[in-house]
């Protein structure tokens, strides 16, 4: 007679294997989807190759002491999201920059594939906006550009967007329901 008390064993073994394999079957797969588009920065190696000359541009751009200040306004209409960037820059004295060509990149953290390029217009009060499809709520990267009489500013702004008035009828405050 064969003693059976420790068959199981061997099925336990394998089964625990098994579980192992598949698991990292699961998070290989996971970790190359591309569930959102490419979220490599585009022509990141052109990028890094010209790093000497970003960063020239980047300590020019420091010289000229301005400083930017952006904001992601969300507002819903229906079923479409829109909403507005707004971009104040300002000299080292304080002043407003005002003639500038200016354009914002925005780049919505669970969205890196997707950025936006927006060229802004100059805006009554100062600054510079522009309407933009501004689906998610959350975390937003704003890469700056502006360009005014041969200086270029270069910034980068990371901003939530926060709701915004909504387009259209708004509903009253609703009655708390009413209890026989």
């Amino acid at each position: 007679m064969t003693d059976k008390r420790g068959a199981y064993w061997p099925w336990l073994l394998t089964l625990a294997l098994l579980f192992t394999v598949s698991a990292n079957v699961v998070m290989l797969f996971a970790a190359n989807s591309d569930r959102n588009g490419s979220v490599v920065e585009p022509d990141y190696y052109r990028k890094a190759v010209a790093w000497d000359s970003t960063m020239a541009r980047r300590a020019a751009s420091d010289r000229l002491g301005w400083h930017a200040t952006a904001t992601v306004e969300r507002s819903v209409a229906g079923v479409a999201s829109a909403g507005e960037v707004v971009v104040r820059i300002t000299d080292a004295a304080g002043a407003a920059v005002q003639g500038a060509t200016v354009t914002a990149t925005l780049i919505h953290n669970l969205d890196a594939g997707h950025p936006t390029v927006l060229s802004l217009r100059e805006a009554p009060g100062g600054g510079y906006a522009a309407r933009a499809p501004i689906a998610h709520p959350g975390r937003w990267e704003v890469r700056i550009e502006a360009e005014r009489a041969g200086a270029r500013f270069l910034a980068t702004e990371i901003v939530d967007a926060r709701e915004g008035p909504r387009e259209g009828p708004r509903e009253g405050p609703r009655e708390a329901p009413r209890r026989p």
